[in-house]
């Protein structure tokens, strides 16, 4: 083979691999609208199902209220709303309770799980992956009608209860009240005692 015959081979193969690249990409952009579009679909056929339980709605988050009064109330709610979306896991929360309450990048609480696993409560997992919060990876579920008409209301109560006494006042956003939530199953972060240099007092975490 010639150096001019090695060099269109050369060429014609880099762009059998653009042309190939371009197709991956198309099809990544075609696969990302249909889930944008089904997430869509149901969050529309979710607010449906709450307006026609709305009574009920309203009665369940005033129970969640009264929970949330009680001293570990906020974690019965969120054992309840793991069982709900984790049926096959048992899933509940650990006994390191609240690891995280932020509003940005956008508004989520993490909290301990069992088996080294950790539960992020999000409004927005899209944001949170981007700002490598989790990866693309960790499975995403959204907390809507299609598990009980008022776990959406459930999730949001929980936030402000967590957010009200982990949150700066001025740093809470006032959320839409159709504003969805999702669950993020992640392995929980290593324990700070262990990536603390020797000698330093650990601080004492603070719970809802």
């Amino acid at each position: 083979m010639t150096a001019l015959e090695w060099l269109a081979w050369v060429a014609l193969l880099i762009v059998a691999l653009a042309a190939g690249a371009a197709v991956t990409l198309s099809n990544g952009a075609v696969t990302r609208a249909i889930r944008r579009l089904e997430r869509t679909y149901r969050r529309q056929k979710s607010l449906e199902l709450e307006q026609l339980q709305a009574q009920a709605v309203a009665r369940r988050r005033a129970e969640v209220e009264e929970i949330l009064a009680q001293p570990g109330g906020w974690q019965q709610v969120l054992d309840q709303l793991l069982a709900d979306a984790l049926p096959e896991v048992g899933a509940r929360v650990g006994p390191e309770g609240v690891l995280k309450v932020s509003a940005a990048p956008a508004p989520h609480f993490v909290v301990a799980g069992e088996k080294g696993l950790a539960y992020t409560f999000t409004t927005s997992p899209d944001a949170l992956r981007k700002a490598g919060v989790f990866g693309r990876k960790n499975p995403v579920v959204p907390l809507d009608a299609s598990l009980h008409p008022a776990t959406r209301a459930e999730a949001q109560a929980v936030w402000d209860h967590l957010a009200t006494r982990h949150v700066r006042q001025e740093s809470i956003p006032v959320l839409p009240r159709q504003a969805g939530w999702f669950l993020v199953v992640c392995q929980a972060p290593a324990p700070k005692a262990a990536r603390r240099a020797p000698g330093l007092p650990g601080r004492q975490r603070r719970r809802g």
